[in-house]
């Protein structure tokens, strides 16, 4: 009887695993779409890159409303939120590669940031637990990896003259894989078990450390293949050469588990992060400005999955609420750190508006030493 309840807990957790796989996919192929898309619907509406970067805000707009939405949406199992918000993003996903029209690519956005922002509310509920920062970490390396695809595609399709927005089918397949898996169920919710309140210091900590981490992201995931377009290069490249922002933050997640844990981790990244910022800035070619992405996306990359995994390890606090406020967390990030990177583009220039990280960066050495 033991050895059956041990093989079910095996299959139980493979099962759980696999399906939070398909999502984290999915939402890295299409995450790290959001760059190569924008200027690429830009250049094909020939509008200013500033006015439609509300098309790739959809998922930060996702994650705000699933903060207040969360616990609520949760009560219906972690598991089952994850597969609908699969069905969600291959819908959005199909929707705006069909065409770059801002009221048909617009609709397609907002599925895709929604479903997005479910697949980030459910996936700290599903992994929590003892080690969910290396869990967390495993998983968001998959969509690491999965997003480096992502540009390589809208590249090779805008090189042959093929609009590179229908590179977003790439993550259609993987998505619906999720949608069909049969529904998983999370560990426990101890917290809510207890009844005990939320500690409002610590999750408001963990909030804020969340909305830097998560806004540096975004400045470089969202803008790096624009800043590499003003060196001078085609949008075909700029795309094929942003994929450095996903190898660097694949490398770093995958091995990050190694090092999530250790004391110095924190600051051995925002260090690397402000080495690759200033090179970015420096940059005056395309080599420069791609190395100087790829250093920062590895200081990136463990950043996220160590602050979330400090979210969701506070004690008392539920794994709905940990998911909600770090959903709220990410979506407020999404929400402002881009839109003012693209603001000071039009102000200052780009190449200036990329040093936006750095003040971040030190506000976040500030308070990864607070407990």
């Amino acid at each position: 009887m033991a050895v059956d309840t041990e093989v079910q807990r095996t299959a139980a957790s493979r099962d759980l695993s696999r399906v939070v796989a398909f999502a984290q996919i999915g939402l890295g192929l299409l995450v790290s779409s959001y760059g190569p898309y924008l200027a690429g619907i830009a250049a094909e509406l020939d509008r200013p890159r500033g006015e439609l970067v509300w098309l790739t805000m959809t998922f930060g707009a996702g994650l705000v409303l699933a903060a207040a939405a969360g616990p609520a949406v949760l009560r219906a199992g972690a598991g089952l939120v994850m597969r609908l918000a699969c069905a969600v993003i291959a819908v959005g996903a199909v929707v705006m590669a069909a065409s770059p029209q801002l009221p048909v690519a617009g609709t397609g956005s907002v599925l895709v940031g929604f479903g997005c922002a479910a697949v980030a509310l459910a996936t700290p509920s599903l992994l929590r637990g003892p080690g969910a920062a290396k869990r967390i970490t495993i998983m968001v390396g998959l969509a690491s990896a999965a997003g480096v695809c992502a540009p390589l595609a809208f590249g090779a399709l805008e090189s042959v003259g093929v609009p590179g927005r229908w590179a977003l089918l790439s993550a259609v397949p993987v998505l619906l894989a999720g949608a069909v898996h049969r529904t998983v169920q999370g560990p426990p919710d101890e917290a809510v078990a207890t009844g005990g309140g939320v500690p409002v210091g610590p999750a408001a900590l963990a909030w804020s450390r969340i909305v830097l981490c998560v806004g540096i992201e975004f400045c470089f995931s969202i803008w790096s293949v624009a800043r590499l377009v003003d060196t001078g290069v085609a949008l075909g490249t700029a795309s094929a050469l942003g994929a450095s922002f996903g190898i660097g933050m694949a490398a770093g997640r995958l091995v990050g588990p190694r090092f999530v844990d250790r004391p110095w981790a924190v600051h051995a990244a925002l260090a690397t992060i402000a080495v690759g910022t200033v090179v970015v800035y420096l940059g005056q070619d395309p080599v420069t400005v791609t190395a100087g992405v790829a250093v920062a996306s590895l200081g990136i990359a463990p950043l996220y999955p160590i602050m979330l995994g400090r979210l969701v390890g506070i004690p008392g606090l539920s794994g709905r609420h940990s998911a909600s406020i770090g959903s709220l967390a990410s979506g407020t990030a999404i929400l402002s750190a881009p839109a003012v990177l693209g603001w000071l583009d039009g102000r200052i220039g780009l190449r200036e508006a990329f040093l936006l990280p750095i003040p971040l960066l030190v506000i976040l050495l500030v308070l990864s030493r607070r407990r």
